[in-house]
């Protein structure tokens, strides 16, 4: 009798357990399906504000057109001087920095001397020449007054020999002037070579703006030792400016090129500039980190934009916007 009651108590616990069983799977189910028409509800009355106001709402960043423009060295050295500071507006080729050289300075004046010294020895070549040049005159002059006197027997054969020799040896000195001088125009060339080659090293040790702008993320100090690719700072162009904006997959086909914009600070409705859409990208991506929470980031794709936004002292670089496309 023990053993019948036994047995009824686990059967009936096992149909309590299998109901609870069902039970949390059609609770679960019914989660799952609320969720899902939750969400499907919210893109539909998203739809219809959509249609109502004739607008779609991208959420954007201000940037520089031509993006950040990084500063940089071309060597390795320690920082002498450093001639500006954020916020300070330079112009393409300005000197922002000096670096602290080697033997680059030491070897553009040596370079420098030795081009002098060619030339002072190039100039003294020219004058020996001059006069070398009055010398052979003479020579050739003499010469045909011995050979016209010879012809007449009024002079010696020897005498004309003398001189003919004597013709011959000073045409030969000035070709040998003629010789160095075209060396010494060589050697001079290659100097000046050697120079510019010298005071280009040497503006390697000079940190120019590449492009005008303003200086922003200065991280240099006087005498740091910086490297060829380490940023010092950045350079980015104000005046300039694109938004980049993200739109919702479930409106990617309603944005085109040319639409107009209207533009506010995200959470305040004062719209404080406008704009066109001059950039539709032409796929879907995941959302960027202009959202915040990670799970909104990968929950939806968005379709990428750039808005061009009319001359507006309030929009700053890398403020963060809500970007209102009218349809």
């Amino acid at each position: 009798m023990l053993k019948k009651e036994m047995f009824q108590i686990v059967f009936e616990m096992r149909k309590i357990t299998n109901s609870l069983s069902i039970l949390s799977f059609l609770v679960l189910l019914l989660a799952v399906v609320s969720c899902k028409n939750e969400k499907k509800q919210k893109e539909e009355e998203k739809a219809k504000v959509s249609a109502i106001y004739g607008s779609v709402i991208a959420i954007g960043k201000v940037i520089p057109e031509d993006g950040w423009v990084q500063i940089s060295s071309p060597v390795s050295a320690e920082i002498k001087e450093i001639r500006v500071k954020e916020g300070d507006e330079v112009e393409q080729g300005q000197v922002l920095m000096i670096l602290k050289e080697n033997s680059e300075e030491l070897d553009v004046a040596q370079s420098q001397a030795q081009l002098e010294s060619l030339k002072a020895a190039h100039q003294t070549n020219l004058s020996d020449l001059a006069k070398q040049d009055i010398i052979l005159q003479e020579l050739k002059s003499k010469y045909e007054t011995s050979k016209a006197l010879f012809a007449k027997n009024a002079e010696t054969k020897e005498k004309v020999e003398n001189d003919l020799s004597n013709l011959k040896q000073q045409e030969e000195l000035i070709s040998g002037l003629r010789s160095q001088i075209k060396a010494n125009k060589a050697s001079e060339k290659e100097q000046s070579i050697l120079i510019s080659k010298n005071k280009q090293s040497l503006q390697d040790y000079q940190i120019t703006a590449i492009k005008k702008g303003v200086i922003a993320e200065l991280n240099v100090q006087l005498g740091q030792t910086i490297n060829g690719t380490e940023e010092l700072g950045k350079i980015v162009d104000k005046d300039n400016i694109i938004i980049e904006a993200e739109v919702d997959e479930l409106f990617a086909d309603s944005v085109k090129i040319g639409q107009t914009v209207d533009i506010n600070f995200v959470g305040k409705p004062t719209v404080i500039g406008k704009g066109k859409i001059v950039y539709v990208s032409p796929t879907l991506m995941n959302k960027s980190i202009l959202f915040e929470t990670a799970n909104e980031a990968e929950d939806r794709r968005v379709r990428r934009i750039r808005i061009e936004p009319k001359k507006n002292p309030s929009l700053l670089i890398n403020s963060k916007v809500e970007c209102k496309v009218k349809l």
